[in-house]
């Protein structure tokens, strides 16, 4: 959108805030601040593969690794809250499961600097640490990541993986979501830790369940062969074809590039 435009649509925005209630009018341009504040913040993705994407098409991996454009469209104010909201979540959590251990409940949250360094996992670079989370980078597959935490839980080592969700998304499945599985998947191919737990909470009411996945070798050598496939396509400079499943489609934000493909 070029800046002439933009200076238009910012002008008919003043004149209808104008002709509207004072709070009415605070409202619209609270929302607008929080959108604007959004995009201001939003940082070009890393050419890396992500474990929270790896499940996704093929199509939206390649874009990511040859750092396509993304859609221009803003995200909602609303999208942005509930984004917000989620990371609020995952903190407030994160911190109750380092307290367990204070009344008496046999859980450790582990240091991951401290866990590479034990493993000798040579492949992981510790890049960053923010708060409780580390980010790691996997020099081998090339995948970045943040984990939400290693715990130990009785003596058992397990990923730890947070997911919030709206109510009848949370009451409708009883086991893990099959588009979360390859991200667990791809914990384990960093840390060698197989066995995932996976944390959900109702966002409306707050209610929690959790699911203990175990990856396999198998499932891991699937996620080898996507990265090696995508990879070779960057390499080659051959986009992978389009999938016929839409439902991957819903939050792409390369929607625009693809669809002039």
């Amino acid at each position: 959108m070029s800046s002439k435009s933009l200076k238009n649509i910012i002008r008919l925005v003043e004149g209808a805030s104008n002709s509207l209630p004072v709070e009415q009018s605070f409202v619209n341009d609270l929302s607008y601040t929080i959108e604007c504040i959004d995009k201001k913040n939003k940082r070009i993705p890393s050419k890396t593969f992500k474990p929270s994407s790896i499940g996704s098409c093929k199509r939206n991996i390649y874009f990511q690794l040859t750092g396509a454009k993304q859609d221009e469209g803003r995200s909602s104010y609303t999208l942005i809250g509930i984004c917000e909201s989620g990371t609020d979540r995952h903190i407030r959590l994160q911190e109750a499961i380092c307290s367990m251990k204070d009344f008496g409940i046999d859980c450790e949250f582990i240091d991951i600097a401290d866990f590479v360094k034990y493993r000798n996992l040579t492949d992981i670079e510790i890049i960053e640490k923010s708060g409780i989370e580390t980010k790691c980078y996997n020099k081998r597959y090339n995948i970045s990541f943040l984990t939400d935490g290693i715990i130990r839980y009785c003596g058992k080592y397990y990923i730890l993986e947070i997911k919030t969700e709206m109510a009848h998304k949370y009451y409708e499945h009883k086991n893990v979501r099959p588009e979360h599985i390859p991200q667990g998947v791809t914990y384990y191919l960093s840390f060698g830790i197989p066995d995932v737990l996976y944390l959900y909470e109702n966002r409306d009411s707050l209610d929690k369940k959790a699911f203990h996945f175990v990856a396999t070798e198998e499932a891991a050598n699937d996620i080898i062969s996507v990265i090696n496939e995508v990879s070779n396509d960057v390499k080659n400079d051959i986009i992978p074809d389009k999938e016929e499943n839409k439902h991957k489609c819903a939050y792409c934000k390369y929607t625009e590039v693809c669809g002039g493909l």
